[in-house]
């Protein structure tokens, strides 16, 4: 019996732990949020209206007669790899992104720079970019600070779901690495510049994406102390 009543005592012990250390860290993470990403309340990604699922977010708008849509996940959109000079880079590149300045501290949360699916429709097809979003180190403005590279590009047919981004094995697509030079500025800079998709896009996805993946991790935080409250 003491074994037993020991057992719930330390459970209790435990339990109790952690739903402080949880609160505490709800409570510094919204204060980050206060301070570094303006507030609750998501950044726009011009021109574009955004719906989102968990960490699934999906951007849309028309361009003529297409549809645009933007498929991005922020799992593991984060990285924290690398040494601590290079974190500390990437913190220094988020306060320049949100325009606050230090000269003592570097304050914030990492960049979120998640992969991203351009899927353009005309009638029952689908022209599809997956891009890897990147850091421009040598950018003086901030609309330059990010780009983005074609991974793979490819031809699909549209499901019977609109918008589900869903692409049968079957589909050939090719790697971004091997296209002609000619066609590579055309189709990858010229064509996708003409939709909106340039250095400013990148910058206001990234924005987009660094204020809502924080947020999710807000949210998890909350749900597991709900859990463990239970």
């Amino acid at each position: 019996m003491r074994s037993v009543a020991a057992g719930r005592l330390l459970s209790r012990t435990v339990n109790n732990d952690l739903i402080g250390a949880l609160k505490n860290e709800i409570m510094a993470e919204k204060q980050l949020e206060r301070e570094n990403l303006r507030g609750e309340e998501a950044p726009r990604v011009s021109g574009f209206d955004i719906t989102t699922d968990g960490a699934n977010v999906l951007l849309k708008k028309l361009h003529n007669n297409e549809k645009i849509n933007v498929y991005l996940n922020v799992n593991h959109s984060v990285d924290m790899e690398g040494d601590e000079d290079e974190v500390l880079v990437k913190l220094f590149l988020l306060n320049r992104l949100f325009s606050y300045f230090s000269t003592k501290t570097i304050e914030g949360v990492p960049l979120a720079l998640p992969s991203l699916t351009i899927e353009i429709v005309k009638d029952s097809q689908r022209l599809c970019f997956y891009l890897d979003l990147c850091e421009n180190e040598e950018a003086t403005e901030a609309n330059e600070r990010f780009d983005f590279r074609v991974a793979e590009f490819y031809i699909a047919p549209l499901t019977e779901k609109e918008g589900d981004g869903e692409v049968a094995e079957s589909v050939y697509s090719s790697s971004g690495k091997y296209i002609d030079p000619t066609l590579h500025d055309l189709l990858f800079n010229h064509y996708l510049a003409e939709r909106g998709f340039n250095q400013k896009f990148c910058r206001e996805v990234v924005d987009f994406a660094t204020h809502y993946e924080h947020s999710q991790y807000v949210k998890l935080l909350t749900d597991i102390q709900s859990f463990v409250s239970k």
